[in-house]
C-alpha cells in the first residue's frame, strides 16, 4: 500500500467512517480503537486534540471513506530535567519544560498490519511539526508517551528515549524528537 494511490491522510471528517476500525484482540488496544470511534471528532471540534486518518477511498458512490489508521495530536511540554540541554539557545535552559506537539494516539487498522500505515502517519506528523508548527508558534519537540512494545518502533523513526530513572520506569516512558536538529540535519 502506497500513501495517495491506495490511501490518503486527511483531517478527521464527519464523513469517514471509523465505526469498523479494528485492532485485533489485544484488550490493552481497546481505547484505541472506542477513542476514534466515540471520541475523536468530539476532541477535535472542542480544540482539544485533532485526528489525522488514513483512509480508503471509497468504492461505491455515497459510500464513506473507511479509516485504516490514525494518528492524534495536540500541544504538550516536555521536561527535561537537565538531561538534553539546548546547545543553541542556553538562556532556555533554565526553563524545567519546552513546548512540545504530542502524539497522544497512533493506531492502525489490523487487517493492515505490515503496510507501514503507523509510519507513515508518524512521518506525516513529523513532517507537520517540523516545517508548520515549529516554524510558526515556537515549538521544539516531537513528543509521545510509548507503550513498551512500541518503542523500537519509535526509536526506528528517529526518536529517542528520554533518559531519566523515573522515565525509564514509567510504563509508558516519554519519547521525544527534538524538531529542531530534523531542520538542521535536513539543511
Amino acid at each position: 500500500m502506497q500513501p495517495g494511490i491506495d490511501y490518503f491522510i486527511e483531517k478527521l471528517d464527519p464523513l469517514h467512517q471509523p465505526n469498523k476500525f479494528s485492532l485485533g484482540p489485544d484488550q490493552d488496544l481497546r481505547p484505541l480503537k472506542s477513542f476514534i470511534q466515540q471520541n475523536a471528532l468530539e476532541y477535535q471540534i472542542a480544540n482539544v486534540a485533532v485526528t489525522y486518518v488514513a483512509v480508503l477511498p471509497p468504492l461505491e458512490p455515497n459510500a464513506r471513506p473507511r479509516v485504516i489508521g490514525y494518528i492524534t495530536l495536540t500541544c504538550s511540554e516536555i521536561e527535561l530535567h537537565g538531561t538534553y540541554p539546548l546547545q543553541d539557545c542556553e538562556h532556555a535552559n533554565r526553563y524545567s519544560s519546552m513546548p512540545a506537539l504530542k502524539v497522544a494516539r497512533l493506531a492502525s487498522h489490523a487487517e493492515y498490519a505490515g503496510n507501514r500505515i503507523g509510519r507513515v502517519l508518524m512521518e506525516f506528523a513529523i513532517a507537520m511539526a517540523a516545517d508548520h508548527i515549529a516554524q510558526n508558534v515556537g515549538c521544539r519537540f516531537l513528543i509521545t508517551d510509548a507503550k513498551a512494545r512500541s518503542i523500537e518502533f519509535y526509536e526506528k523513526i528517529g526518536m529517542t528515549l528520554l533518559d531519566t530513572e523515573d522515565n525509564r520506569a514509567r510504563k509508558e516512558p516519554v519519547m521525544f524528537i527534538d524538531l529542531n536538529k530534523l531542520v538542521q540535519d535536513a539543511d
